[in-house]
Formats: structure tokens, sequence, C-alpha cells
């Protein structure tokens, strides 16, 4: 007798039951019925997770918190300095651990506004840039101080260049860009000022960190003259931003490097790799044949030329434009054929994948990148020429635009223009099935035009033979041939490896 567990999942409750079979016969042992809460919240009909709330408020905690260790450090700056009112460290210590705002008179006075007597840190802000103030004063230098610890309280939005939200790209950049345009020379204290004394809105204005609030910091401080250490010190306490952590960790592992982690999609060499996939595999029958075969070399020199547009996809018809007359090409399962069509194993709708940041790199970099045979340039190691590579990673990792365009200057020795046009490239921050060491083994088989499922077994034959075996040429050229055969011949993976073993042997004979 077989006694078996029967189990129901479901979504809030799992279903059991128990039955003895003897034979054919089923016997019900026992039944029930486990009722659990759900793991998600549903409101009005609509699901979201639980822990997104919590989330939401630790992010705003965070956020709070680093503000205040924001204006703690600009404190600490402007009372080493005589900018405010002095603050000890017990002072500024018991505001951040205890949460007790500091008590002092003298601060109070200085941090509080008055309207009636246009006291407001607008005004300081307007009269850092308007008026040549005396910082041997200290009723002068308190006055800065005052603009300047406004600006650390709001120090406006910053973008991150490798992330591409709404935020950065919607409504908020136009918002900034009208706001730019709306202010002209003034800064934006100036601006906002303006504003305030004719009773009009400030508040729930998007601004820009580098280009309203740094902008107004550096032309106070050259207006008014400050010293060097000071204006360093200060702006490194109002703009510092504390890096985004490494992703690096969730990057998944090769399929066959095991310990290698993912080769991005837009590197040159993996666009390169997935375009000789797709071409390899592209099929052609014209008028004169009677079966589809794989394309010669010069078709598909023509159509490897597709492929390297600045568009990230285009449609197979585009190829199949280049490969055969005009309005004689089609898919070949397609109905109303004629006898003088060209037909291919793709369908012209079909969305292929280009090399649009190979083809911007050709752009800015020329013979460098691609060869007359369209090849990309590359060692016997199969790397990237340098310079390529390090603009590559540069536009893969750097955050700002102006450190990415003074690296274009100083290290890629490009002109001013073309800078302009690098900084633009935005890359994908996705990530392909295979490793960049499996790619480039993979990769010399491809360029000679064998498909994907042959190239992988060709790429591991190194691994698999002896290395003086391997080493000599002729030999490559020789296990290359035979086991293309093999492949296109045998069927079983047993006759595979009898036959790849023949070939060693064989070779051991006659080396």
């Amino acid at each position: 007798m077989t006694r078996i567990l029967g189990l129901d999942l479901g979504t809030n409750s799992i279903g059991w039951a128990v039955v003895d079979k003897e034979k054919n016969q089923f016997t019900l042992v026992d039944k029930g019925v486990r009722i659990f809460q759900e793991g998600v919240k549903i409101e009005k009909g609509i699901e979201s997770s639980k822990a997104a709330e919590r989330t939401k408020y630790r992010s705003a905690r965070r956020i709070k918190y680093r503000r205040k260790l924001r204006k703690i450090q600009t404190l600490k700056v402007l009372s080493d300095y005589g900018f405010c009112p002095t603050l000890t460290e017990s002072d500024l210590n018991m505001w951040r651990f205890k949460k007790v705002y500091p008590e002092n008179l003298d601060f109070r006075k200085w941090w509080l506004t008055d309207d009636e007597h246009n006291i407001n840190p607008y005004f300081f802000r307007d009269l850092a840039v308007t008026t040549k103030l005396d910082i041997t004063k200290a009723e002068d230098r308190y006055k800065l101080g005052r603009a300047f610890y406004h600006i650390t309280q709001r120090r406006g939005f910053l973008s991150n260049r490798l992330e591409t939200t709404k935020e950065s790209d919607g409504v908020v950049t136009s918002s900034i860009n009208e706001l730019s345009e709306a202010k002209g020379d003034m800064t934006l204290g100036q601006y906002f000022y303006k504003k305030y004394l004719n009773s009009e809105k400030i508040r729930d204005t998007y601004t820009h960190r580098e280009a309203h609030y740094l902008d107004e910091f550096e032309r106070i401080c050259k207006f008014q003259e400050l010293p060097n250490d000071f204006i360093e010190k200060l702006k490194k306490a109002i703009f510092y931003q504390r890096p985004l952590k490494s992703q690096k960790g969730l990057i998944g592992k090769c399929v066959f490097e095991k310990n290698k982690p993912r080769c991005a999609v837009s590197h040159p060499l993996f666009e390169e790799y997935r375009m000789l996939c797709f071409v390899n595999n592209i099929k052609i029958k014209t008028p004169n044949e009677d079966k589809l075969r794989f394309l010669n070399s010069h078709e598909r020199a023509k159509a490897i030329e597709r492929f390297f547009l600045k568009r990230e996809n285009f449609e197979f018809e585009d190829i199949a434009k280049v490969l055969a007359p005009k309005k004689q090409f089609k898919f070949y399962k397609d109905r109303n054929i004629n006898a003088e069509d060209y037909l291919f194993n793709y369908s012209m709708s079909t969305t292929v994948s280009g090399c649009p940041v190979t083809a911007r790199f050709a752009d800015l970099f020329g013979d460098l990148v691609i060869t007359e045979n369209h090849k990309l340039v590359v060692t016997p190691e199969g790397y990237l020429n340098k310079l390529i590579q390090d603009a590559w990673h540069a536009l893969m990792t750097f955050d700002n635009d102006n450190k990415l365009k003074e690296f274009a200057l100083t290290k890629l020795l490009l002109d001013n223009s073309k800078s302009e046009e690098f900084i633009k490239i935005r890359l994908k921050q996705d990530f392909a099935s295979l490793s960049l060491k499996a790619i480039k083994k993979i990769l010399p088989y491809l360029r000679e035009g064998i498909i994907y499922s042959h190239a992988v077994f060709l790429a591991n034959m190194r691994s698999c033979l002896p290395k003086e075996i391997w080493d000599l040429p002729e030999n490559q050229y020789d296990i290359s041939n035979q086991i293309t055969t093999i492949i296109n011949t045998q069927k079983q993976e047993k006759d595979i490896v009898e036959l790849v073993n023949g070939i060693i042997k064989n070779c051991h004979e006659n080396g």
C-alpha cells in the first residue's frame, strides 16, 4: 500500500489531502485547507507590495537625515570662518544625535526671518551678488553666511546621466529649462527675490543644482573675493553627493564561463557578436536557385553595412532591399510568390538589432573602430583598441556630463564639437547572457560566417585539445573544417564525440 500527499497551492491558501493507494483503489485518509494572509496589499482591486509603504517612509527619513548632516557640515564651516554666530562641536552633536536644535540666541537671531523688516534669505542672496561686503566685519560676514546656509537648505535637482527616468527626461528638465530662460543673467537668488517682492509664488519650482545653485555659489564667491580655502570647504559641505552603491554584484554569470559576469549589451564586441549571429543565419533563394542557402561573402558584406546606423533597431526589409532588386523580395512562406522573387527565411517586418554604439564611435574615431571590410579593429587576443575601450568604459561608468566632457577633451583628445556628441551617447544598462570572455572565443568563428551553434562548439576546442596540437595553424584550420563537417552530418552527440577523438588521435599520429 502507498500513501500519497496531494497539495493545491493558492495565493493565500494551501489545500491538502492524504490518500492510500492499493493497486488501483484509492482511499481518502484525511483532507483540509490552511488559509493565511495574502503576501500583497490590495486596495481598490490594485495589488502592491506590503513593503512599499514602509520603504517610502524609510527613504524619506534617510533624505531628511542626510539633509540635516549637510546643514551641520555647512554650519561647522561657517562657524569656523566666522560667517555665522559661533557654534560649538557640542551644539552640532546635540542636533545630530539628540535632535536638539542649537539654543544659541545669537544663532537664532541670525537664522530667523522678519518679513516686516525685509529680513529673509532671498534678500541676502540678492545682496551677495549686488553689493560688495566687507568680510573683515562680522555683520557683513553673517549676511553672506545666511545666503550660503539657505543654498544648503535647497540645492536643486541633479540628474544622473546613467539613469533614464521620467524625472530626468520629462517635466523636470523642461521646467528647469524654462526657469533658466526666465531668470536670464540673474542668479537664482536674485530672480526669486524679485518674485518675492512682487508676492509671486516661489516654492514648488524645479531647480537644477549645477546650472542654478552651483552657478550662484561661484558667482557670490567671485564677486565677494572670498578666501580659496573657505570656498573649497564650503563647496564640499554644500554640494557633496554620496556616490551610488555599485550594483556589479547583481550582474548574472555567463552561461558558458560560470565565474565570469555577463557582458553589457552596449559593448562594441557584443554588438558585433549579436550582428554576426543574425547575419550568419540569413538564408536567400534567388530566382535561379532551387532552395534557400546561406549568404555568400559578398552578400554578407552588403548586409553587414546596414547594421552600422545610429538606430537601435530596424526591420529586416532594410537588409532585403540591398540583397534583392526593388520590390522583388518576400518571406519564403508568403503567399503569391512570383518566379522572379528573391526569398528570405525572415519576415520583412522582423525587428533586427543594430550596432548604434559602434556606429557613433565610428563617427568620432574613424578608422580606429571599423576597417574597410566592416570588422571591428581588435588585437589578435580579441581586445578592442584601448582608446575605444576607455571611451566605452567612461560612458558606462561616468555619472556626470561635465566630467565626461573633460575626459573626452583630455584623454580621448576629441575637439569641442565631438566632445559634445560624445557625451550625448546613452548606453543601455542591460546585460547579455554571455560574458566578454566567451564572446571573444566565439567571435573569430562568427567572422568566418559559421552559424552560432557551430561557432560555440569550435570556440571551446582550444580547451579540449592539447596545447601543442592547437597551437599549429594548419591543425586549427583542419580541425575547424572537420568539426564543421561533423556537426552538419552527425545527429547524435556520441557520434560527434567519437569523431572528435578520432581527429585528436590523427593529429597526434601526424604531429
